[in-house]
């Protein structure tokens, strides 16, 4: 075997571990692909694929989602554990957070007994250095037979001794020496007992899973191998699972927990054994005293909030400054071009002038200048907050705020992400435990303002109307999500379980994994908004040109004009925006600078008509991409009602808020601004609450009803005792 590999040099290697312990870090350092480093669980539902050459070897590496256990209970696990069975991958790198070393390991004495070769990777070992803690790493090769190694991936720093290790064993020739798992006196009797049926009963023998790992799977009752064997065998194994059935209730009787509990206590007990064996403890570092200092106090349950608070204004207050800054720049630089493309192009009035300078150039500067200032910043900001380790503490502070609001803890995880894009937040709702939870999800965190919505308030709102109007249109948009959550609150219960997440200790930020993250997520905007914005921006020249745009406006205007009190030409901007949210204001902002009369954004459209404006395009269709996740996640009939509702609520929602403002400045015309706006988000919060307050009620109703009907039913059923009962129990 180790001449062949060695004749054709390629090493076919699995990266396995429990979620967020460096697997993708370690997978880039090696292969040098782009691959998402997160620090959520289930971020990796698919496997990455990629290839690296060393030592005259070419190492063909898989990075498997990340999981806990090799149970079936989530579609990572049966990717993970399937791929190991029937790929048969040449190596596993087990990788493992050494300050979880007890955890850790109940997902590596699982591998073990896979019997595949493995390699232990030791993963952020500087960080135990400074908890004041070192490992016996040679005691751990004693224990469990595998050659492991201490690395420390962010730095890259141990990283290629993994395969240098591999290269030792291929070239030595050595066999996979890892020590068979020995557990207590009943199971390993049990286990033993099950192993010898099994071996002496030729239709009972199982070749995709080594014996051990079959014997103990079915002692647990595991559903994907006893649902594999009766598929196989058809009906002789029911002896054998009434025999399995006994052992099973024998030994839940005798230790009084469950089978599921027995065995997994089983494996923590040889983890603990192992890392007694193998841990030492050192001096703490003051380092380390610092960190911890700050650890606690970002958890804190007044402290904690007040620096949440602080970390995420003080990021948009950063981000937002340096857009401006970037913005006016660039909008200073193309008019004071502007003077000499017009004596290049021919003057303002020639349509090559139009194409050229309007559309395409205008669309470059616009994209350029009124896009990526905002959108590169927000990317480096939420990689350095995730690098760090903040972002699971700020989902753990949110916690109970999201199930207030009628969802699952976790769904603070998309909604974090959904700041930043809107596509990476729906797929992350996979990690919810079943489908109505993940569909609640969706829908919360695809209202989540994304950083090309916020880009459009900022541009729009912040600019010309200031902070406190801004803040108002993110109130109102808190309000409807608090509202939608209660609402799907009443369809089903929430699941009242916490959320369950790994707070890592704090870590210096590593700004080359974080610059090259931060491309990985801008690059889509470079690659695809951009070019769209330039075409459209042409587009929309050669529309006003032959006057094509006052055909779609002056369908849309019974909505937009006579509803929502926008100027009518804004209809084809919202079409535009369904493609890309920033299309919506940078071709709007090209379209105003190109109009005869010379006007601003700020004369073209009053505060109110800003606020509409920027509501409807909050609330209203999701992005084309985010679309198309969310049907390839939960079908396209949940996504055609998603985009219907959204889209109805969203002209209901902005145009009621512009009537109640008609209503107030109409009856209190001699009042500012700023009294009209605030009595009239007054008078929406009080509705909003009777509509969620009505609608439940009426839903309740509904429900009783249906309750009181079925129990009618039921009494019907059971007092009958004619032939057709039957038909009416079912």
């Amino acid at each position: 075997m180790s001449e062949s590999r060695s004749k054709d040099k390629v090493i076919h290697i699995a990266l396995a571990g429990n979620p967020n312990v460096g697997k993708s870090v370690i997978f880039n350092q090696l292969t040098g692909m782009s691959q998402v480093v997160g620090n959520w669980p289930g971020k990796t539902v698919k496997k990455a694929e990629g290839k690296c050459k060393f030592k005259n070897y070419i190492f063909k590496i898989v990075d498997l989602p990340g999981i806990y256990s090799l149970s079936t209970y989530s579609i990572e696990e049966i990717i993970s554990r399937e791929y190991i069975v029937e790929e048969k991958p040449d190596y596993i790198i087990n990788v493992i957070d050494v300050n979880q070393l007890e955890r850790n390991l109940f997902f590596t004495i699982q591998l073990q007994m896979l019997n595949r070769p493995m390699i232990l990777a030791l993963n952020q070992y500087d960080v135990l250095l400074q908890r004041g803690f070192d490992i016996d790493d040679d005691k751990i090769e004693e224990l469990l037979g595998i050659k492991t190694q201490k690395v420390v991936a962010v730095h890259n720093r141990g990283v290629h001794e993994l395969l240098e290790k591999i290269i030792e064993i291929e070239e030595g020739g050595e066999i996979n020496n890892s020590k068979p798992i020995i557990f207590g006196k009943e199971i390993e009797y049990e286990i033993q007992r099950l192993s010898s049926e099994i071996t002496s009963n030729e239709f009972l023998q199982e070749d995709r899973y080594p014996l051990q790992f079959t014997s103990f799977k079915i002692l647990e009752d595991d559903e994907h191998i006893k649902k594999h064997l009766i598929e196989s065998k058809e009906n002789q194994l029911d002896h054998f699972l009434y025999i399995v059935e006994e052992k099973r209730k024998n030994l839940e009787d005798f230790h009084g927990e469950t089978i599921s509990t027995i065995l997994n206590s089983e494996i923590y007990n040889i983890a603990n054994h192992i890392y007694e064996e193998s841990i030492i403890i050192k001096e703490t570092s003051r380092t380390f005293k610092v960190r911890n200092f700050f650890d606690h106090i970002t958890v804190h349950s007044i402290f904690g909030y007040l620096i949440l608070a602080v970390v995420l204004l003080g990021t948009y207050y950063l981000i937002f400054k340096f857009g401006d800054m970037i913005s006016d720049l660039m909008d200073g630089l193309f008019s004071n071009l502007t003077p000499g493309a017009e004596q290049i192009l021919g003057g303002e009035e020639n349509w090559i002038y139009k194409l050229v300078w309007n559309g395409f150039l205008g669309g470059l500067f616009a994209g350029v200048g009124g896009v990526l200032p905002f959108v590169i910043p927000f990317y480096f900001f939420i990689e350095i907050l995730q690098d760090i380790g903040y972002l699971p503490r700020a989902a753990y502070l949110m916690d109970r705020f999201m199930h207030r609001i009628g969802v699952h803890g976790k769904t603070i995880i998309p909604i974090l992400l959904g700041f930043g894009c809107t596509v990476p937040a729906v797929s992350a709702c996979a990690i919810m435990e079943t489908e109505k939870q993940r569909k609640k999800s969706i829908i919360i965190s695809s209202m989540i303002p994304c950083s090309a919505i916020t880009t459009i308030v900022m541009g729009l709102v912040f600019k010309w109307r200031g902070p406190w109007v801004t803040l108002v249109l993110y109130l109102i948009l808190l309000s409807i999500i608090i509202a939608i959550g209660k609402i799907l609150t009443i369809f089903s219960d929430v699941d009242e379980s916490e959320l369950i997440i790994e707070l890592h200790d704090f870590r210096v930020p590593n700004f080359k994994v974080i610059l090259k993250q931060t491309w990985h997520r801008s690059k889509e905007f470079v690659y695809l908004a951009l070019p769209l914005i330039i075409i459209f921006g042409i587009l929309m020249e050669i529309f006003v040109e032959f006057n094509l745009l006052e055909w779609v406006n002056f369908l849309l205007s019974p909505v937009i004009e006579h509803f929502l009190g926008l100027p009518r030409s804004i209809g084809v901007f919202l079409i535009y925006g369904v493609l890309r949210k920033e299309l919506n204001l940078v071709l709007l902002e090209q379209f105003v600078k190109s109009l005869p009369a010379g006007i601003t954004m700020v004369e073209y459209l009053s505060t109110i008509q800003m606020i509409t404006f920027t509501l409807i395009t909050l609330l209203y269709i999701p992005c084309l991409a985010t679309f198309i996740t969310i049907r390839k996640e939960v079908g396209k009939k949940f996504a055609r009602h998603l985009l219907f509702f959204r889209l109805l609520g969203a002209t209901l929602i902005a145009g009621t808020v512009y009537w109640i403002y008609q209503f107030v400045s109409n009856i209190k015309p001699n009042w500012t601004f700023e009294y009209q706006i605030a009595i009239t988000i007054l008078i929406f919060f009080v509705f909003l609450y009777i509509v969620v307050l009505l609608f439940g009620k009426l839903i309740k109703h509904r429900g009783k009803g249906k309750r009181r009907r079925f129990h009618r039913f039921k009494e019907f059923a059971e007092i009958k005792s004619c032939d057709n009962c039957s038909k009416f129990k079912k």
